[in-house]
């Protein structure tokens, strides 16, 4: 691996071997569980981690468990839950960089992000008929903000038809103590909470919709970590508690200005117009003079959204910018590729550019209509601590890293979600109207 492009990235050749993402699942071995468990319990305990459970008295494997996502801390508290019992979970493909044999013998297995994969409804069947419990982190990535993101509507339709219960499990205060944004420094959060509930049984599934299902599962996953961290009084005391913070909170409300807001310690503050926001104990923002436009960083981040959803509506949006690009083949590592440049604007994601290592040109395109949301990283680990954009197809996964412009990753994440919204309601209201004329 090269120091030059980052940890776990090498220049030279592409790889030819890539991830089997049609092996069998491993079920979870039995002598690794009583590990698992046991960590899983220390560090629960150590955050008076609280446990409610809602109408699960019976309830045994098989069973689908759809969780909410905030910080791996979410895997400890779902051992801890579903314990004695062992599940089979699906796994982003870069989390088996350079641990795919241990992490197929604990019962994951292989997915790319946002791909219509449907050897994971396979992997699904064949767990329930084996009396496991299959679990889906529904948003299928770490919360920005932490407040729960965008989960697809399918989600009702694949439960609906498998004829097992329907568990959920809603995590709260994970993000608070390890934020995506907050550059793998922890705080000490205690206590943390988590809502384990029996969502439907096989007969409540039959007489439900998918369309219910869904808004069902999505009201009882949804979760905002500071509002939640205010009301239960829950302090951190972290002096650098909002260090990173500006990477999901790109706009500043007092100027409008984009792409000037930094952190330091407690604070968050604005560049251009200068004005800054205390991050209090208590997940509270409180601006340092004048008006707080917002009480909650989540609240911010959904103004944000507004914000995009009208350069949506009116068709402005458009994101254009040199890339560098890393393939990830396989468990391996990354593999760097080259140089090209990246569009993001309403048709979806274009990406061309020509190979380092023999000036072949490479090119991605993904459409918009079917993008219904994309996973970012901020100072990824992988790539030099560099900000980026995760692409993929059902053949290739791609991390691109925007370069000599100013930008914002989340905002690409916003704009993604919002052009798939106004797409599909543009095509509802269609086919509503040719209906009517009918």
């Amino acid at each position: 691996m090269s120091k030059e492009f980052g940890k776990y990235v090498r220049g030279g050749a592409p790889e030819t071997e890539k991830f089997d993402m049609n092996a069998p699942m491993i079920k979870q071995r039995p002598f690794a569980m009583p590990f698992v468990w046991g960590f899983s319990y220390i560090r629960k305990f150590l955050h008076f981690g609280k446990l409610n459970k809602v109408r699960m008295k019976g309830v045994k494997p098989p069973y689908i468990l759809l969780c909410n996502h905030n910080a791996f801390f979410d895997f400890y508290i779902m051992s801890a839950a579903i314990s004695p019992n062992r599940g089979i979970f699906p796994a982003a493909v870069d989390d088996y960089i350079g641990r795919e044999w241990g992490l197929r013998r604990l019962g994951a297995i292989p997915k790319r992000k946002y791909t219509a994969d449907i050897s994971l409804l396979r992997v699904c069947r064949k767990a329930l008929k084996e009396k496991q419990i299959f679990g889906i982190y529904a948003e299928a990535r770490y919360s920005l903000c932490g407040v729960t993101e965008v989960i697809p509507d399918a989600v009702g339709q694949l439960v609906k038809h498998q004829g097992v219960p329907v568990v959920t499990l809603t995590c709260r205060g994970h993000h608070i103590y390890d934020p995506f944004w907050g550059n793998h420094r922890k705080r000490w959060v205690h206590p943390v909470q988590a809502d384990m509930v029996l969502a439907y049984t096989p007969e409540e599934l039959k007489k439900a919709s998918a369309e219910e299902i869904s808004e069902k599962i999505k009201n009882l996953l949804y979760n905002d970590d500071f509002r939640w961290q205010s009301e239960n009084h829950v302090k951190v005391s972290y002096k650098k508690r909002a260090e990173g913070l500006h990477k999901v909170l790109y706009q500043c409300p007092h100027c409008m200005t984009e792409f000037k807001m930094n952190s330091k310690n407690d604070k968050v503050f604005c560049e251009h117009c200068g004005k800054s926001w205390t991050l209090n104990y208590y997940g509270e923002l409180e601006a340092d003079d004048g008006k707080t436009e917002f009480k909650f960083a989540t609240d911010w981040y959904k103004w944000e959204r507004e914000q995009v959803k009208k350069e949506v509506l009116d068709g402005s949006y458009r994101f254009e910018s040199q890339v560098d690009v890393n393939d990830l083949p396989n468990s391996k590592g990354f593999v760097h590729m080259g140089r090209g440049t990246l569009v993001h604007d309403m048709t979806g994601f274009h990406l061309k550019g020509v190979r380092d290592y023999d000036g072949e040109p490479f090119e991605m395109n993904i459409d918009a209509a079917g993008q219904y949301a994309v996973h970012v990283e901020y100072n990824y680990r992988f790539g030099n601590h560099r900000d980026c954009i995760d692409l993929n197809t059902l053949e290739d996964t791609w991390y691109v890293f925007p370069e000599h412009c100013d930008f914002s990753v989340t905002k690409i994440s916003l704009a993604t979600e919002e052009i798939f919204n106004e797409i599909w309601r543009q095509r509802n209201e269609k086919r509503k109207t040719a209906k009517a004329e009918e």
